[in-house]
């Protein structure tokens, strides 16, 4: 990654009611900023830093949230989407759909409020000639100072509690005695700081949700639970982070399908913020459903 002259992203502001957003017109699709109207943006600003090794010219990051196809093969993965993005009025939120890739693959995001969640569905849609392996992928990227929470599975794997119940994936560069990282007895900790280096972990989705604390508040993020039956990219690990010293990233992955011309896959998770003013971080991460509102996604 290099930083870049700043580019010009244009936006539209979305009122959710309990939230707002903004999401990019000229790129994408992209969601970027996501707060309560008095609190402060979880989603990074990454205006003027870029992937350089992209076959099509440098990848631009921007911050916020994209959607990517699994697994991660730069030819593919890393092709621009800096162009127009076709914006529909949904009624409740918006839908962003962007240009096809090499392979006539469409990504599209749909933004809609319920209640105090916030909705989003990811969607690759195979509109080229060829079947396509793939997976969609969601990431977060989150604004340097505040902790991502990964949530360890706490339900026994046999009735005597002697079998493993929990994995940790680890990427080639990924130094877990740095000192972003955090162990506590049912989660890890990711500390979104400026130190120079990168590291990246993944967990089978046991609990439904990650987390990310800044200040005063908690973003947390749902999504479907892991499938044992399924197939997924990166070793099983559907919940994935990654940090550098520009952004952290949430990171989530639905299983890998084979997309015959003319399907689709979809990935659906769902986003709330809370108010820590009166509550600790313990109390909240302890009451957080596994499902958000009680409903699977």
């Amino acid at each position: 990654m290099r930083t870049q002259p700043p580019w010009q992203v244009e936006s539209l502001d979305i009122d959710l009611g309990p939230v707002r957003a903004s999401v990019a017109t000229n790129a994408g699709p992209r969601i970027l900023s996501y707060s309560t109207p008095d609190g402060v943006d979880f989603l990074a600003t990454l205006t003027n830093l870029a992937i350089e090794d992209a076959v099509d010219g440098p990848y631009r990051l921007l911050g916020g949230h994209r959607l990517w196809r699994a697994p991660e093969v730069p030819s593919i993965t890393y092709q621009r989407d800096d162009s127009g993005v076709v914006v529909t009025d949904e009624g409740n939120g918006v839908k962003l759909s962007g240009r096809a890739d090499s392979d006539g693959v469409t990504k599209s995001i749909s933004i809609e409020q319920r209640y105090k969640y916030t909705f989003i569905r990811h969607t690759l849609a195979n509109e080229g000639r060829r079947p396509v392996r793939a997976a969609p992928w969601a990431i977060t990227q989150m604004a340097l100072g505040g902790t991502a929470v990964l949530p360890f599975s706490v339900d026994s794997a046999d009735s005597f509690a002697l079998l493993p119940n929990r994995s940790l994936v680890l990427w080639p560069y990924t130094d877990l005695g740095a000192p972003e990282f955090g162990f506590g007895p049912d989660h890890v900790t990711v500390h979104g700081t400026a130190r120079p280096s990168k590291a990246k972990i993944g967990q089978p989705n046991r609990r439904g949700w990650m987390a990310h604390v800044l200040g005063t508040q908690m973003f947390v993020k749902w999504s479907r639970i892991h499938n044992d039956d399924a197939e997924y990219a990166d070793l099983g690990a559907s919940n994935q982070c990654y940090r550098n010293e520009h952004f952290v990233e949430l990171e989530t992955l639905s299983p890998l399908v084979e997309l015959e011309p003319g399907q689709k896959a979809t990935h659906e998770e769902a986003w709330r913020i809370f108010d820590m003013a009166d509550r600790s971080l313990d109390a909240i991460l302890n009451s957080l459903p596994t499902h958000p509102g009680g409903n699977p996604l």
